[in-house]
């Protein structure tokens, strides 16, 4: 079993509880999880070239997912934890100044870089006539 944070766990554990209150709940979340999360991935994965954050949306469509299946619950605490420890590289606890400083302007960096690039996509494909 993947080790989710408590908070997350908690909620899940709410969910199954409150979806197994009743066989046409169990249905209805496990029917709307299974269609509602690839749809919710696949839109992400269209932010990541159109505008759109695209990176929140897959992760919201894994949490989704995660709902009613384990590889996806799986999946979504990896995510967590290389979130966890690429906050720990960029910004330390115990970091001096200048590192932490470091790490803000590496981060802000990215961001700028990656919203370039997702302008200059878009101004290009928008700039394509389709025949």
């Amino acid at each position: 079993m993947p080790h989710l944070s408590p908070r997350s766990q908690a909620l899940l554990d709410r969910i199954d509880a409150w979806a197994d209150r009743s066989p046409v709940r169990s249905v209805a979340v496990k029917v709307g999880v299974t269609l509602g999360g690839p749809l919710v991935i696949a839109a992400g994965i269209a932010m990541l070239v159109l505008p759109g954050p695209g990176l929140v949306v897959i992760a919201l469509g894994m949490a989704l997912m995660a709902l009613e299946y384990e590889w996806a619950r799986t999946v979504l605490a990896a995510g967590g934890r290389s979130a966890s420890w690429l906050r720990e590289k960029t910004l330390p606890k115990d970091g001096s100044a200048g590192r932490k400083l470091l790490g803000v302007s590496g981060a802000a960096a990215f961001v700028v870089a990656t919203t370039l690039i997702t302008g200059a996509v878009t101004t290009f494909v928008g700039a394509q006539t389709f025949l």
